[in-house]
C-alpha cells in the first residue's frame, strides 16, 4: 500500500476523504440533498459510526502488514477493472 505502514495509509486515506466530503457539502446543500430529515438521520447514526471506527482500529491492529498490503492491492486492481467495464 504505497510502502506506507498500515496506520499511516489508513490515516492518510481518512483525512483525504474527510476533506473531499467536506468540499462536497455546499454542492449537496445547493441540490437540497441536505435537509432537516437527513441531518437528523446523520445524528442518529453517529453512535454506529463511532462503533465502526473503533472496530476498524481494532481490526487494523490485528491484521498483519503483509495481508493488509495484499488486500489493498487486490481491491485497487478490482476497482481499476470495474472502472474499465
Amino acid at each position: 500500500a504505497m510502502r506506507l505502514p498500515k496506520f499511516a495509509f489508513i490515516g492518510t486515506s481518512a483525512w483525504f476523504f474527510f476533506v473531499v466530503n467536506w468540499l462536497k457539502v455546499p454542492f449537496s446543500a445547493n441540490l437540497n440533498l441536505i435537509n432537516a430529515a437527513s441531518l437528523k438521520l446523520d445524528l442518529m447514526m453517529l453512535p454506529l459510526i463511532a462503533l465502526g471506527a473503533a472496530a476498524g482500529i481494532l481490526f487494523l491492529r490485528k491484521i498483519p502488514q503483509k495481508i493488509f498490503n495484499d488486500t489493498v492491492q487486490i481491491l485497487a486492481a478490482a476497482a481499476a477493472v470495474k472502472l474499465l467495464f
